[in-house]
């Protein structure tokens, strides 16, 4: 019973976090008040769709979508580590209001937490 409401509660908020990212991407470019580059909106809103896609297959159980939710989960941890250790910069066209370092470390730990949750043997068979 406690994997179900885990399960459920990593899928709303990943449906959450990409509808409400889509919904503002839609709405700066209506206002047009987005001063971001073409090519980083189109990202943004396809990343977006996509973590609304994942979180209503997982949702339904999709095996798809939790391999695919766990392989975008170990790229952003990566993508957050790399950015911390100054690797790799970004130049600020995906910033937001919420401070870079805070938004990373929020990712990071939010996405390990996912991993370590979805990874869990009682977890991992409700995909199967």
């Amino acid at each position: 019973m406690k994997e179900k409401t885990g399960i459920i509660g990593f899928a709303l908020t990943e449906i959450f976090i990409g509808a409400t990212t889509f919904t503002a991407v839609i709405l700066s470019l209506i206002e047009t008040k987005s001063a971001k580059p073409m090519e980083v909106l189109i990202f943004v809103l396809m990343t977006g769709l996509i973590s609304s896609i994942l979180g209503l297959g997982i949702l339904r159980h999709s095996s798809i979508c939790y391999r695919s939710l766990i392989f975008f989960s170990l790229v952003v941890i990566l993508s957050k580590v790399l950015i911390f250790a100054k690797i790799i910069t970004l130049n600020g066209a995906l910033e937001t209001t919420v401070p870079a370092d805070l938004k990373n470390i929020i990712s990071l730990i939010y996405h390990s937490i996912l991993i370590f949750y979805f990874t869990r043997k009682s977890v991992k068979q409700s995909f199967i």
